[in-house]
């Protein structure tokens, strides 16, 4: 991959390596969250707090895998459409006279540079797409990390509220033992006749009392039962908020990394939209006055005039815009290629098995991205 000294471009004096630290801690919280140990159903499909991150990842991949190469097509077309603005205007003024050369006759030239304003203009728009593409795919990534975080954070609260308990189970078993004691006493009871009840009247209402009591037990075993099985429930319950609990702070540090890597292509695309309002201006204007500079403000960037070389037919403040956004599209891609797929790839690993050694070997890679960064974004000549 090529990078910005290599390509030509002009690197602005700072560009700050905490821009792309978002896309670094994404990976790491993964890995985090993949050597945590247990998992959590979830409602849905996958459904898993597991399957959903793995799922997930393949979100973070797409949106880290992007292409790159954009701001060298788009020099080379600034290029083009300058030095076709400035033979064509040296052209104009050492032939044309305007006295016998028809007004038709100018219009040559000048629809030759607005061909090559039009690519530029062309490239710049199919650049900040891709740009948007990818801020889109992280805005849903961040959506996504943040439902896994409420899920987590709803099963918490549910381990944690009170439910049956021992206390219940053994009321439960109490009554139970009661009602089997009345049982026995009812049917250990002779049916004795007397001079008022008859031998039948009184067999009849012994088989009744035990009738009762039989009923008694039943229905005091089977509340024994249900109330054992939702004592095994509660429990579960309580691990599973036990385990949500534990992920619930690192799935909120995911959802913060995911937007502020969305806000980083936002600002990056925003750099791309001002850059295409500058060129459709040159391309509706080209021959005419140059158009207004691109303003360098923006996180990381100092406020300060960048001394950028523009070159014949092109407005210096552009071409400082575009060595901005080559400086931050370029450098995302490489850090992704060199540093963080490989790791994410690990990450996933964990989340399917979770391994220790696989967990620290997530943890130091993604230190080595984050040492790495100052290289990918270099500080320019000022």
């Amino acid at each position: 991959m090529e990078t910005p000294e290599a390509t030509g471009a002009i690197v602005p004096p700072e560009v700050s390596p905490e821009l792309l630290e978002p896309l670094v801690t994404v990976v790491a919280i993964l890995g985090e969250l993949g050597a945590t140990p247990g998992d959590i159903p979830l409602a849905g499909s996958p459904g898993s707090l597991r399957a959903r991150l793995v799922a997930l990842v393949a979100s973070i991949r797409r949106a880290m895998d992007h292409h790159h190469g954009d701001a060298t097509r788009l020099r080379r077309a600034l290029a083009t459409a300058g030095a076709t603005k400035a033979t064509a205007g040296a052209a104009t003024v050492a032939t044309l006279e305007p006295a016998v050369v028809p007004p038709g006759d100018s219009a040559v030239p000048r629809a030759t540079a607005g061909d090559a304003w039009a690519i530029v203009a062309t490239i710049t728009r199919e650049w900040r797409e891709a740009v948007a593409s990818v801020a889109a795919t992280w805005a849903t990534v961040a959506g996504d990390a943040a439902h896994l975080r409420d899920a987590c954070g709803t099963a918490a609260t549910a381990g944690a509220a009170a439910g049956v308990t021992m206390g219940h189970l053994a009321a439960a078993m109490a009554q139970e033992d009661r009602a089997r004691q009345q049982l026995l006493a009812a049917t250990r009871a002779l049916p004795v006749a007397s001079e008022v009840a008859t031998m039948a009247e009184v067999v009849t209402a012994h088989k009744t009392r035990v009738s009762e009591a039989s009923a008694g037990l039943q229905a005091a075993a089977e509340a024994t039962e249900k109330t054992a099985v939702a004592m095994v429930e509660t429990a579960a319950a309580g691990a599973r908020g036990r385990l949500a609990a534990v992920a619930h702070k690192p799935l909120g540090r995911l959802v913060a990394a995911c937007h502020q890597a969305t806000l980083f292509y936002c600002h990056l695309r925003r750099r791309l939209e001002d850059i295409e309002a500058t060129v459709a201006a040159m391309a509706a204007g080209h021959g005419g006055p140059e158009a207004p500079g691109v303003a360098q403000e923006g996180p990381g960037f100092p406020g300060s005039t960048m001394t950028v070389q523009g070159g014949p037919g092109v407005p210096e403040d552009l071409m400082a815009a575009v060595a901005v956004a080559e400086a931050l599209w370029d450098a995302s891609a490489r850090l992704a290629k060199c540093h963080l797929l490989g790791t994410l790839r690990v990450a996933r690993g964990l989340l399917v098995n979770p391994n220790v050694p696989e967990a620290t070997t997530v943890a130091q890679r993604c230190r080595d991205a984050t040492a790495a960064l100052p290289g990918l974004l270099p500080r320019g000549p000022r």
